[in-house]
């Protein structure tokens, strides 16, 4: 069913209302008419494509249970060669008996190993060998015409995969949100707005590096969400044993001396420095109400408690808010308690430091979301972290933690029509609830969709043509070129603006790695053979090692197929042969390992009407 919405800013007043009511039904909507959009516009044969995925998946169930039936008898078949080698042992022990005089045992041995060596190999001959061939020539056939009934599939599908694009995701929101607006690519200009009028930096810090980046605005108030690769140090407990033996003279009641054979396994550790890295998911938002308040707070998690538990756990918060309140006026303190005690308990933004302007943002609308946000159990709940730092708000999410933010185009690529949009519609919704769901405590606070911002005076020149945090971008998608020789672990991507040339950088990589060199330290220890003993532990050292290489970036403005048809066979095929693969695109972006000197990059990177 079509759900047609004339969305307004009135709508985002209630955020949860307006996803429940309007956005999660009209996003999936949406995405369904953009899938089928692209079906029709690439004339594939739907009806044909799931008749062939049909026999394709008939033929996988029929090898399924062929290979089944020949693991079954290959079993069978060592089995029986077992047998048949114990009646030839059966055979040869009788024999012996027999020439020893044994002749009840040894005829029985002789008999019984005289039927394996016989009747079996005949079951073999027969029955079992005959099966095994049959179900590999059976086998062998489903197999080849299960992949040419994939091959086939996937033909039919070449001309629906050639249209998905990575910058769906933005036409996808705008057309459901229209008051969110997404950036082709986070730009020099969105940088210089955040950074010159609200005080928003580029990562300089060599632990972090920008995976992934989605820029836009509200109603003209900016943010960005980024996703990160945190590099910290940590410890490693390494373990090792070694096991001893001994023995010790018992003298028995009767006199008797023997012999006790003892064992011990010995265990030791020791604590070794390691590398960890981490993703992590955050938006930024930008906003100018109530621009000298300052607060953190951390997830509640109400949503899994029963209304008794969220009960008392308002009864203790609000214990501990009194005694807040009543030390401030003790020391002359701003603190003073909300009128809304669940808000203040399960908000918990205790270290705020503008009550003034925190009462002027959280109003009894705003706490109204915010509390019908944080108790839902139907969504993500009260997953989120805050905090506002004057003019500039983040936001970091359980549920973006893993947002895999690049929505490259070759995860929608199928042999199966079905398949395929299945695909598109799950990403794509997962996608969407983890924006909105990040935007969702912001868009709560009525105030911050009342405010638009002032004008701002761009700079007239800058530095580079390209963000610190889309060139980070840009190599990641490649990371795999700048990992420094002999690196066991994943590099941090740094880049610096070398010079600009035109409408291209060209931008120094430095990637940030470990070499693990395999160490082994003796561990003294004491036996139960009252003997000291050098319990080896095996451990990796980590030690730091660095790689810099040049890249070159430029903004194509080309889809991404309209970017692979130019590689393969248009206007850019002959200036990329001359630079090797090494490269990516995304975002608009073209990405190249060169060098310093690579004065064509811009212009052979041009396209000409």
């Amino acid at each position: 069913m079509s759900i047609e919405t004339e969305p307004s800013a009135e709508d985002l007043l209630e955020p949860l209302e307006a996803y429940r009511k309007i956005y999660r039904d009209s996003f999936k909507t949406n995405c369904e008419k953009y899938y089928d959009g692209l079906v029709k516009a690439s004339g594939v044969d739907a009806e044909a494509n799931r008749l062939t995925v049909k026999s394709y998946n008939d033929h996988l169930a029929q090898l399924s249970a062929v290979e089944k039936l020949l693991a079954k008898n290959r079993g069978l078949k060592g089995f029986f060669i077992f047998l048949i080698v114990l009646g030839a042992i059966l055979m040869i022990a009788g024999i012996f008996l027999l020439v020893g005089g044994s002749y009840a045992a040894g005829g029985g041995m002789l008999a019984v190993g005289a039927v394996f060596v016989v009747l079996f190999p005949i079951i073999l001959a027969v029955k079992t060998i005959p099966i095994i061939k049959n179900a590999e020539q059976r086998r062998d056939v489903l197999r080849q015409k299960a992949d040419a009934l994939k091959q086939e599939a996937y033909a039919q599908m070449v001309p629906l995969n050639s249209l998905f694009e990575g910058n769906q995701f933005k036409q996808l929101v705008e057309k459901t949100v229209p008051l969110i607006k997404i950036d082709e690519n986070f730009n020099v200009h969105r940088y210089d707005y955040l950074n010159g009028k609200y005080g928003y930096g580029e990562t300089d810090d060599p632990e972090i590096s920008t995976l992934g980046i989605l820029s836009g605005e509200i109603l003209g108030n900016p943010f960005v969400e980024e996703r990160q690769l945190i590099h910290s140090m940590g410890s490693c407990t390494y373990t090792g044993s070694i096991v001893i033996s001994w023995t010790t003279q018992e003298t028995d009641a009767e006199g008797h001396v023997h012999t006790e054979y003892h064992t011990e396994t010995l265990t030791a550790s020791v604590v070794k420095p390691k590398p960890y890295y981490s993703r992590q998911t955050r938006l930024v938002y930008a906003n100018e109400a109530a621009p000298d308040l300052h607060f953190s707070r951390r997830p509640s998690h109400a949503d899994d408690l029963t209304e008794g538990q969220r009960e008392r756990k308002v009864k203790r918060g609000m214990k501990k808010i009194r005694k807040m309140r009543q030390k401030a006026v003790e020391t002359s303190g701003s603190f003073t308690e909300m009128g809304n005690a669940e808000f203040d308990v399960l908000f918990g933004a205790l270290d705020r430091d503008n009550e003034v302007q925190f009462r002027l943002l959280f109003t009894p609308l705003a706490q109204k979301n915010l509390l019908a946000l944080m108790t839902d159990n139907e969504g993500f709940g009260d997953d989120f972290a805050m905090r506002k730092s004057g003019c500039l708000n983040y936001i970091s999410s359980e549920h973006s933690a893993g947002w895999e933010m690049d929505d490259g185009r070759e995860q929608y690529m199928s042999y199966s029509v079905d398949l395929s949009r299945e695909k598109f519609l799950s990403v794509q919704q997962k996608n969407f609830a983890n924006l909105y769901f990040d935007l969702a405590p912001l868009l709560s606070i009525p105030l911050y969709q009342q405010r638009k911002p002032r004008e701002y005076i761009y700079r007239e020149s800058y530095a580079g043509n390209y963000t610190r945090q889309e060139a980070e971008c840009a190599v990641n998608r490649m990371a795999e070129a700048f990992s420094p020789f002999g690196a066991v672990t994943e590099s941090i991507l740094k880049t610096s603006v070398l010079k600009k040339n035109g409408k291209s950088d060209c931008v120094s990589v430095t990637a940030y790695a470990y070499e693990g060199i395999p160490r082994t330290d003796y561990v003294a220890e004491w036996g139960g053979d009252g003997c000291m003993h050098e319990v080896p532990v095996n451990w990796i050292e980590y030690i730091p090692i660095e790689r810099e290489r040049t890249v070159c970036l430029k903004e194509l403005g080309l889809s991404d197929r309209d970017f692979e048809s130019e590689v393969r066979t248009g206007r850019l095929k002959g200036a990329l042969d001359k630079r090797g693969s090494e490269y990516s695109y995304g975002h608009g972006i073209f990405c190249c390992v060169s060098d310093e000197t690579d004065e064509m990059f811009d212009s052979e990177f041009t396209l000409k009407s």
